[in-house]
């Protein structure tokens, strides 16, 4: 007799550099691709598993969301030994919980917080190669905060959509936007209730301009009224991003 299925919560963190994003497609290996083929190995079951969001190629993930329907009756615990004695090294589940059924990875979201880091030494450091964007020129830590400051709020943020990207609006509620430095890293975490395609890279190159002298970080309020891509900065390497994590409500577990 057939169990009921349970819906599963798995927190998950990967080194994106071999992937093409997260999400299954015909010309790439993806991260969703490798769970699911993971999952129906040592459970027999072929079940799709919703992603908190699409992190592009090259993206990492330390706190990456998703849940799965499940009809077996293994443990939490052992269900995340399954799953990372089979998948490849650069995946890993870091926690399995049991959740209501209303639980969905992406529609239960509350807020997410990406991190980006920049690389600042005068001299690129080769064991950051794969997580941070170099910028040799120093950076002005104050410049790049104030600039920063402006985009905490509820805006319309086309000017840093890219020209794919689809939705149907592009106002979004940023919580926190701020940066802080370690010696010559710059980490930069943002936090809000959702993002658009590329949007947090476009924000990076954009706030790099501010931090190189190259304009006045009160000129970032133009930059988002004007609602043009073509207003904002470069977009940031992908390799530099990572999703940190996802939040959810507490009254949505068992």
């Amino acid at each position: 007799m057939a169990l009921p299925s349970r819906t599963l919560k798995l927190t998950i963190a990967y080194d994106g550099t071999a992937y093409h994003g997260w999400q299954v497609q015909p010309n790439g290996l993806t991260i969703q691709e490798e769970l699911e083929t993971t999952a129906r190995r040592f459970t027999g079951e072929q079940q799709l598993m919703a992603g908190s969001g699409r992190t592009d190629a090259g993206v990492h993930a330390w706190g990456q969301v998703a849940s799965w329907s499940y009809g077996g009756r293994l443990a939490p615990e052992r269900i995340q030994g399954a799953f990372n004695s089979l998948l490849p090294a650069d995946i890993r589940v870091r926690r399995v919980e049991e959740m209501g059924p209303a639980f969905h990875a992406r529609k239960s979201a509350r807020s997410k917080t990406y991190l980006y880091i920049i690389d600042n030494a005068p001299q690129a450091n080769p064991f950051l190669r794969r997580y941070a964007w170099h910028i040799h020129q120093p950076l002005d830590l104050k410049a790049l905060n104030q600039a920063a400051a402006l985009l905490v709020g509820r805006h319309d943020f086309l000017s840093f959509k890219a020209a794919d990207g689809k939705t149907l609006t592009s106002e979004r509620t940023i919580l926190q936007a701020r940066w802080c430095r370690r010696g010559f890293s710059l980490f930069f975490f943002i936090k809000g209730n959702g993002f658009l395609k590329n949007m947090v890279r476009i924000i990076v190159g954009t706030l790099v301009d501010f931090g190189r002298g190259k304009s006045a970080p009160s000129e970032m309020s133009a930059i988002i009224s004007a609602r043009r891509r073509s207003a904002a900065g470069i977009t940031a390497p992908a390799h530099g991003l990572i999703l940190r994590s996802v939040a959810y409500a507490e009254d949505e577990m068992c």
